[in-house]
């Protein structure tokens, strides 16, 4: 019950102290208490896996085949109808399993860490490795990594909604509680992993870790949790189900037209399950995975790690994205380029985080100036950021713009000496609402208050006369695109009192001190990537904090902002209400000064018309419409842990471009699920179509049983995982976004699948009549039949690179895992037609030379009728003023 004890006894019951534990200390009650973690729900294993391929109840089909031919005698059938289960559950294995642990390990991208302070310093490390005695650093946006003591607190509220269903932030504290039974809820002073800090920032000694932790026990009873599909997978799914229920009404067709006409009964049936089986496309859902997981590979390579599969679908269909400014689109490397004190304009030379470069005035330079120093030495108090030197690199640790300001200070040649004369008594941190922070400091026995914000604040704590003058400053700034900070400070006779009132004395009577302009260069990706964002439909809409003027200036620059657009501010949307919003949404592609709530009620307007919005953010204040948007986008630098838990992805390097190379990546994944779709469908539906066709035709059988199952097996084993791996068309991201209601069988799909069909039951009966009529025989008839269709199907399966574009446009080796397929598949059909052995088994025989060159070369014009539908389908495009693909 560490809520009982103080501070002290807990820190030395856990051998620790305030400056943390060593890092050699660490690593040996890392190995005591063992990681930071929770017992992960068990996933599937390989044996569940297994079962789970077998479940299907297509191949429930397979297995009453072969047990109805055993049953009647045909033990040959039996063993080709187990041979098919047998590979398609190998290979619905392997790939699931394969797609498992690719998304395990894309999981893992995306793992929490912890700020902790070990031998005095302040580290950043994955939550996985904090032990009992560390001592944490808890910040507005972070989740707790562990069961902790608090002992340092400044205003610091924790979400625990998680583990009391209290929906309220609890302010915490560090008093001990006299009571043997406290709830959760009630222990002010402790904090407890998996919850998230909301305001303020504190400091914690870890009790508990993993399993230990409140949050461990919990997990330990719930256990293991299903899988939940997607909209999409459920989709498909029972678009499964109703090819399956056709195929088997068809079958039944057949076999009642066959009976009419005279055929044998067990034939009949034996064929009809065979046929059921051959067109049923039971590969379908693990290709949907498989292509799933591809696509989730492709992203991570692209630094955007998707947590939720419906990211996935969604991406492709997005037409709006509301971006933040800070990090995303622009660098997030800030730079005070230009600085306003009392009454004079100074330059600031140099870029980043370097604390080298010349500071000048009308061109000169600057000597010991006293305004400019109280100015540089107030941002450099009233901060919570650190400047540092790692490998030869300068860095920040915390909020770049504040490490801007630390900069700027170092350049005129403050530093740790001076920073070290300051006492620090407390602060007020910054907020989104509050939109200032305050520190109090003692120095040579006054007390000195020292505050930061934005430049309405800042005007308003000091309030001159010159507030007009000085707004006017600020707007010069502001017009140079430049990020504007304002600070004030107070000097009181003596020390600080014990009980002073921060808030009231940062509020009223400050002495302006100035303003400093922070630049954020933007990236040039950014810029190449909105270009193409608006060519492909997408509307990119900048959401940020700054003064309209600054970001106007800012969305010019990276061409968000053109002739006609509208730029709106919060307090806009504030006065004119939700009307005058939804009126101007579609307009407006710069929102300024906007809180929180604004932005959830700009993304609901756009989604009030229809819109798929993609949402990024960074902060606690962001969550609520990460939440919201049709996919939330979280940092993965700067981003706070709860930004990162209501996204969908997460981007790992901050950057714009990587938001629309996912977008790519959605949409090629999209495509990849309606090619295989489309392959497997039609060929099924071609097998049913030509049986159908020879029984109303009065012909003989074209195929036998085992042959039927033989073109399931020799052309969708391998070929629909093959077209999975499709890289996508390079025109893919010039293509508007796709209406998110829209099926994988669309019209369009469903139109060429009925053609792809009818065009492989005209091609296989004539080669099989016309071996009849010659005189070749049943048997030579039926081989003829059957390299006819399974080529039909090849080429089909390279037809199927692209529904619109040409295939002789798709570079032929793109694909390798295609085109290695098919030279597998090839060979495997050689085989069944001139084996002795596999002749036996399918009753084949071998064809001349002439027979092959025909079978294959009817089989190659399903690509030439594909080429035409494509062709006239462009020109109907064109007429319409459509771009043709």
């Amino acid at each position: 019950m560490h809520y009982r004890k103080d501070v002290k006894q807990v820190f030395e019951e856990l051998e620790s102290k305030d400056s943390g534990i060593s890092n050699q200390e660490a690593q040996k009650r890392l190995q005591q208490h063992g990681p930071n973690e929770l017992e992960k729900a068990e996933g599937e294993s390989p044996y569940q896996l297994v079962l789970r391929q077998l479940k299907n109840p297509l191949i429930f089909v397979l297995i009453i085949a072969a047990i109805i031919t055993l049953l009647i005698g045909f033990y040959v059938d039996m063993v080709v109808i187990l041979a098919v289960v047998v590979i398609n559950t190998v290979i619905g294995f392997i790939q699931e399993y394969k797609a498992d642990k690719a998304m395990q390990a894309l999981m893992s991208l995306s793992a929490p860490k912890a700020y902790v302070t070990r031998e005095g310093k302040n580290e950043k490390i994955e939550s996985s490795q904090v032990v009992p005695g560390d001592v944490i650093e808890l910040m507005a946006g972070n989740t707790v990594p562990a069961d902790a003591r608090v002992f340092d607190h400044k205003e610091l509220e924790v979400d625990e909604s998680m583990l009391t269903g209290e929906s309220v932030p609890v302010a915490k504290n560090s008093e001990p509680i006299d009571d043997d039974s406290v709830p959760l809820g009630d222990q002010a002073n402790m904090v407890f992993m998996g919850t998230v800090a909301t305001q303020g920032r504190g400091r914690a000694v870890v009790v508990k870790t993993g399993k230990q932790t409140e949050l461990g026990s919990i997990s330990e009873k719930v256990g293991s949790t299903e899988k939940q599909q997607t909209p999409l997978q459920k989709r498909l799914f029972i678009l499964t189900w109703i090819i399956g229920a056709s195929s088997v009404g068809l079958a039944l067709l057949a076999f009642l037209v066959g009976i009419l006409q005279g055929r044998e009964v067990v034939d009949m049936l034996l064929f009809s399950i065979s046929m059921t089986v051959a067109v049923i496309p039971e590969g379908l859902p693990v290709a949907i995975t498989v292509t799933m997981a591809i696509g989730l590979t492709r992203m991570a390579k692209r630094n955007a790690i998707v947590r939720k599969l419906m990211a996935v679908e969604t991406l492709g269909s997005c037409n709006y994205i509301c971006s933040d400014k800070t990090g995303t689109i622009t660098e997030n490397r800030m730079t005070v380029t230009k600085v306003f004190a009392k009454d004079r304009y100074f330059q600031f030379k140099g870029t980043g985080y370097e604390p080298e470069g010349e500071i000048l005035q009308s061109g000169e330079k600057v000597g010991d100036n006293e305004d400019l120093k109280k100015l540089l030495l107030c941002g450099m108090l009233c901060n919570t950021a650190n400047l540092f030197e790692e490998e030869g690199e300068w860095k920040i640790d915390g909020d770049p713009t504040e490490g801007a300001l630390i900069v700027s200070a170092r350049k005129y040649g403050l530093g740790v000496e001076q920073e070290e004369q300051f006492e620090f008594v407390d602060e007020i941190p910054f907020s989104s609402q509050r939109k200032y922070m305050s520190s109090v400091f003692n120095y040579q026995g006054k007390c000195f208050i020292m505050v930061k914000g934005s430049p309405e604040k800042i005007l308003k704590f000091t309030g001159n006369g010159d507030n007009k003058k000085l707004a006017e400053k600020y707007t010069e700034l502001a017009d140079d695109g430049l990020r504007v900070l304002g600070f004030c400070m107070k000097e009181l006779p003596q020390k600080c009192p014990e009980n002073i009132d921060i808030e009231k004395e940062s509020t009223t009577d400050m002495e302006f001190l100035g303003f400093q302009g922070i630049i954020d260069p933007p990236r040039e990706s950014a810029i190449e990537a909105i270009r193409q964002a608006h060519r492909a439909g997408i509307r990119v809409v900048m959401i940020t904090g700054d003064h309209k003027v600054t970001a106007s200036a800012i969305a010019r620059r990276i061409n968000i902002l053109e002739e006609g657009d509208l730029v709106i501010s919060g307090s806009e949307i504030d006065k004119n209400g939700k009307e005058f919003l939804a009126k101007n949404v579609e307009k407006t592609t710069v929102y300024a000064r906007v809180s929180p709530q604004h932005k959830i009620d700009i993304v609901e307007e756009l989604q009030k018309k229809g819109k798929v919005v993609a949402v990024t953010g960074d902060g606690v204040n962001d969550a609520p419409a990460l939440k919201r948007g049709n996919i939330g986008v979280a940092m993965g630098e700067v981003g706070t842990d709860v930004a990162r838990e209501a996204s969908e992805m997460v981007l790992s390097d901050d950057n714009f471009a990587t938001i629309f190379q996912a977008v790519k990546v959605g949409r090629v994944i999209f495509d990849n699920i309606r090619k295989v779709s489309f392959f497997l469908i039609a060929t099924g539906a071609g097998i049913a179509v030509t049986i159908l066709g020879s029984l109303f035709f009065g012909l003989q059988l074209p195929f036998l049983a085992t042959q039927v199952l033989w073109m399931n097996l020799v052309t969708n084993s391998f070929q629909h995982l093959a077209l999975a791996n499709e890289p996508g068309e390079k025109d893919i991201h010039l293509r508007k976004p796709r209406d998110p209601g829209e099926n994988v069988i669309n019209a369009e799909v469903l139109r060429r699948i009925i053609v792809i069909a009818v065009f492989i039951a005209i091609g296989s009966l004539y080669i099989f009549w016309q071996r009849i009529e010659a005189g070749f025989g049943i048997e030579y008839a039926r081989s003829s039949a059957l390299n006819t269709i399974v080529f039909f199907q090849f080429f089909h399966a390279w037809n199927s690179r692209s529904l619109n574009k040409s295939v002789f446009k798709i570079p032929f080796f793109s694909n390798p895992y295609l085109f290695l397929s098919l030279l597998a598949a090839i060979l495997a059909q050689v085989a069944v037609l001139h084996l002795s052995f596999m002749q036996f088994v399918f009753r084949t025989t071998g064809l001349g030379l002439r027979s092959w060159a025909e079978t294959v070369g009817i089989g190659l014009l399903i690509i030439v009728v594909m080429e035409i539908d494509k062709l006239i389908k462009n020109i109907m495009v064109k007429r319409r003023g459509g771009e043709v693909t």
